[in-house]
């Protein structure tokens, strides 16, 4: 060892290291290569099997969870709800849904999503298991359409779901009544489909009621056919009794509609997809409907409207032919005339009024009606309601008139209803009755009265009676002698003629003596009558031998 100029031990000079390069792959690098190509594959089978990913707003959350809410079809997961916010408005819930791969054949602008959740609506009962599992949500796919990843869900699931086959339907009606979605629709009693939703018309002044028809039943539906209300009871008392119609127990509780084409009508083809029907109230009103030519008349009615209706019937021989559709009040307050126009609305397809040949005015057919005593009448429907209805019939005793007009319309004239004509005929009775001097009457009966109290009263016919009392009496007494002394007498008077009707009886009789002399004697008699015309006739050819007797007859 060597010592440094300051005295310190002085160190050998070191080696000098040689670094070599090698040009071989460290094994170590081996284990996150293989890492990174894991982790490469399995970022790319992520992506590759990932679904599509949407927006679905809806109202509310309510029983919606992060993370755990599904998105199901046919009980099948075909999605997850990932994040629930609210929108910028604060006004709904947004929710991104991660869908399965393959979702995006179906995702189009025609599918919808809604809460399934356990709900009683129109007489039915759903989604009972989410009582248990917790609300989804449920989808009903569509392949038409364009391709969409924003949604805005239903609030209400849908009626009739995508994979069911049959035809929708549109009805107009004046309103609503008691349907709703849910609601059945009967063909002959069978419930063949339901409402699937209704809204006002732009207007408002219609309903629009869709309606989904099952196939095979939609083919039932044709161009003709007519759709009613068939809710409720539809009860009328008639001459046969009381008759009472409902669908079923389901339409009574919750509404429902019922159609059907009626017989000897052309049905016409199969309605297609949305065609549009009216929606009549009652069944009678869309059987009605066939009479398609309508006229409006006026009838004048003197009498109280008091119980006739707007809707009230219009019959002629027991017959509907129309019905009233308003009611009004003219008053002539210079000649204090009041009349009540009654507006009624006629179906002439219904009464077949036969014409000349040549006649092809209308209002000359009215007219020779009404020449032949048509006139209207008011009558009594209902004893119990007190309803009337408007009457049309003949009645030939009316007084000729000319049909007149109101208001461009022709006038119908009328005649009093028979409650008018036994109040008119009391008050004419009533009337005669005051003319009669019934103050006069009443004093002459007030005499007479007296005098028959005085007649009564008086001593004459006390006298009177007395008499009679007294002829009575001796009446009695005569009586009493009679059939004391007399009874005996006449008895014996008649058993004595008995006798001798006896003694004739046995002359008289075949075998009686009498008989026999009686028969000599009427013989004897006849050969002198002989004798005698034997003389009458010699002497009518000989006369002289009354001189010469009968032997010169010969000379």
């Amino acid at each position: 060892m060597t010592e440094n100029t300051d005295g310190s031990p002085r160190i050998a000079d070191a080696a000098v290291p040689v670094v070599k390069k090698r040009r071989s792959i460290s094994i170590v690098w081996i284990v996150p290569l293989v890492a990174l190509l894991i982790g490469a594959w399995l970022v790319y089978k992520a992506v590759t099997e990932k679904g599509p990913t949407i927006n679905i707003t809806f109202e509310t959350a309510e029983g919606l969870e992060a993370g755990k809410t599904k998105v199901k079809y046919k009980d099948v997961e075909v999605g997850t709800v990932q994040t629930i916010m609210l929108d910028n408005e604060l006004e709904h819930v947004k929710l991104t849904v991660a869908m399965e791969k393959g979702a995006d054949v179906y995702l189009t602008e025609n599918t919808r999503f809604w809460v399934v959740r356990a709900r009683v609506a129109a007489g039915q009962v759903t989604g009972l298991g989410t009582l248990f599992s917790g609300a989804y949500i449920g989808i009903q796919p569509s392949r038409e359409g364009k391709p969409s990843r924003h949604f805005k869900g239903l609030e209400k699931p849908p009626v009739v779901s995508g994979d069911v086959q049959g035809r929708r339907f549109n009805l107009v009606a004046s309103k609503l009544g008691s349907l709703n979605p849910g609601s059945p629709i009967y063909f002959r009693q069978i419930e063949v489909g339901q409402v699937t939703d209704f809204k006002l018309d732009p207007n408002g002044q219609k309903v629009e009621v869709q309606i989904f028809v099952e196939a095979p039943y939609h083919r039932y539906v044709r161009q003709r056919t007519r759709f009613w209300v068939a809710s409720g009871l539809d009860i009328n008392l008639t001459a046969n009794g009381l008759r009472v119609d409902t669908e079923s127990v389901v339409s009574l509780l919750i509404g429902g509609l019922a159609f059907s084409t009626f017989p000897n009508e052309e049905p016409g083809p199969e309605a297609a997809e949305d065609t549009r029907f009216k929606l009549y109230d009652t069944y009678e009103a869309a059987r009605d409907d066939r009479y398609t030519i309508k006229r409006d008349l006026i009838v004048e009615i003197q009498d109280s409207v008091r119980g006739l209706s707007i809707g009230a019937p219009v019959e002629f021989r027991g017959l509907q032919i129309g019905e009233v559709i308003d009611i009004d009040l003219d008053a002539d307050f210079e000649n204090l005339n009041f009349i009540v126009p009654v507006r009624i609305r006629l179906e002439p397809e219904r009464l077949k009024v036969a014409s000349p040949a040549g006649e092809d005015d209308q209002l000359e057919r009215w007219q020779r009606l009404v020449d032949k005593g048509f006139r209207a009448q008011l009558e009594t429907g209902n004893l119990l309601t007190g309803q009337l209805y408007v009457k049309l019939d003949i009645f030939e005793d009316a007084p000729p008139t000319k049909i007149s007009f109101y208001k461009g319309l022709p006038v119908i004239p009328s005649v009093p209803s028979a409650s008018q004509e036994i109040m008119q005929g009391v008050t004419r009775f009533v009337k005669k009755l005051d003319q009669l001097p019934l103050e006069q009457i009443g004093q002459d009966l007030q005499h007479t009265m007296a005098g028959m109290d005085r007649l009564v009263n008086g001593p004459d016919l006390r006298n009177a009676i007395q008499s009679l009392r007294q002829i009575l009496s001796e009446l009695e007494t005569t009586t009493t002698s009679l059939n004391a002394e007399t009874v005996p007498r006449i008895n014996t008077a008649l058993a004595e003629m008995e006798t001798v009707l006896k003694d004739l009886d046995g002359w008289i009789s075949a075998d009686a003596p009498l008989q026999g002399d009686l028969r000599q004697t009427l013989e004897e008699l006849a050969a002198a009558a002989r004798a005698v015309s034997d003389l009458a006739d010699l002497l009518e050819r000989h006369p002289e031998a009354l001189i010469r007797g009968k032997g010169g007859e010969g000379k």
